[in-house]
């Protein structure tokens, strides 16, 4: 029908359709309607652009709103579009705050329209300079805040972790530094008192993971930095970033290149240390702190190679029987596997010494 002559109802139904189309999941080749991703994108986009032409037309019940942009946005950030998704989501998000600044306060971009276009940045993986844009993102945000254009852009944990999981999975030279200077950006904006941003246990997380993917030579000794760190802060009182099984899963992760490409005869021996300090703090109560059998596997391994180190192999059994007794206990992750055991049978095999001590 033409612009104008939409039913009350009709009007009614429009942002529950529109929602209900932007959260199909885009691993769903086609919703209950039969569009696929890129189709329902551009129907839900179709169906907000008939609400600006009724309002133009002059019936006055259609009012489009904030959560109806967020919609659409939503359904392009699903769509598996990649770059083209962000490029347009970007824009929409863009244009609703043009229009704010212009007087519509229905379209005012939320903390959720950030969240939104951020994302679909940090899923563009079919261009490289995705991360930079998702960042640029976050900097206009806070623009808008500090600056009172826009008191709902107040940056929040959830992008700022979208922006720094961004930067640690992308592989760049710069991602380490980049995360770094996020999470340090997000301790200052907390102390300026804008607790929405403040850093939590994932963003530190997620830092040391970039660092660990990075392969720097400092990589081991920056992720321990940074472990440390929260270890220290928490036990001050700030248990928003205390260290969790992830956290002490990438500080022995970060061990493996000096055990296997360096033979650091050393690195068996912290590995072990911090599985140690992982498994008091669990036995004490901690359930954020349950092993799995990675981890354990990890340590083992690591005694595995050092053959340089008298009694290795016996370091290694220590370490398979506290992994059986903790999975006996009622751990159920850390249940030995086949790797479990043939790292300790090849530790053995790998000993030189009297034919009874390899017995």
């Amino acid at each position: 029908s033409e612009p104008g002559n939409l039913s009350q109802e009709e009007i009614h139904n429009a942002p529950m359709l529109m929602s209900a189309w932007a959260k199909t999941p885009k691993k769903e080749e086609s919703s209950s309607s039969g569009k696929k991703g890129k189709e329902r994108a551009v129907a839900v986009e179709g169906l907000l652009k008939r609400m600006i032409d009724e309002r133009r037309a002059g019936n006055t019940n259609a009012i489009v709103r904030t959560q109806d942009y967020n919609a659409v946005m939503k359904s392009w950030v699903n769509s598996g579009e990649m770059n083209a998704a962000a490029e347009r989501v970007e824009q929409i998000l863009r244009n609703m705050q043009d229009k704010f600044v212009e007087g519509d306060e229905h379209v005012q971009p939320n903390a959720e329209s950030f969240e939104l276009a951020i994302e679909a940045w940090t899923i563009a993986s079919d261009v490289d300079y995705a991360p930079a844009r998702a960042h640029k993102i976050l900097e206009w945000m806070n623009h808008l805040y500090t600056s009172s254009e826009n008191d709902k852009a107040a940056p929040n944990t959830n992008c700022f972790h979208l922006v720094l999981r961004a930067w640690a999975s992308s592989g760049k030279l710069e991602a380490p530094i980049m995360s770094e200077h996020l999470i340090m950006w997000m301790q200052h904006l907390q102390q300026q008192g804008l607790e929405s941003a403040k850093p939590n246990t994932m963003c530190f997380n997620t830092v040391m993971a970039a660092w660990l993917k990075s392969g720097d030579i400092t990589a081991e000794k920056r992720i321990r930095q940074i472990f440390e760190f929260m270890e220290l802060s928490s036990r001050k009182g700030n248990t928003d970033i205390k260290p969790d099984s992830s956290s002490y899963n990438i500080v022995i992760s970060s061990i493996s290149p000096a055990v296997k490409k360096l033979y650091d005869s050393g690195g068996a021996r912290r590995a072990d240390k911090i599985l140690a300090r992982l498994e008091m703090g669990f036995l004490g109560g901690d359930e954020s702190l349950r092993p799995d059998t990675i981890i354990y596997n990890q340590v083992i391994d690591f005694w595995a190679k050092a053959q340089s180190i008298h009694g290795h192999y016996l370091k290694a059994r220590d370490v398979l029987d506290r992994q059986i007794a903790m999975y006996e206990s009622g751990v159920r992750k850390c249940r030995p596997d086949v790797m479990s055991y043939t790292s300790v049978i090849a530790a053995f095999a790998s000993t030189y010494g009297a034919k009874k001590e390899r017995r």
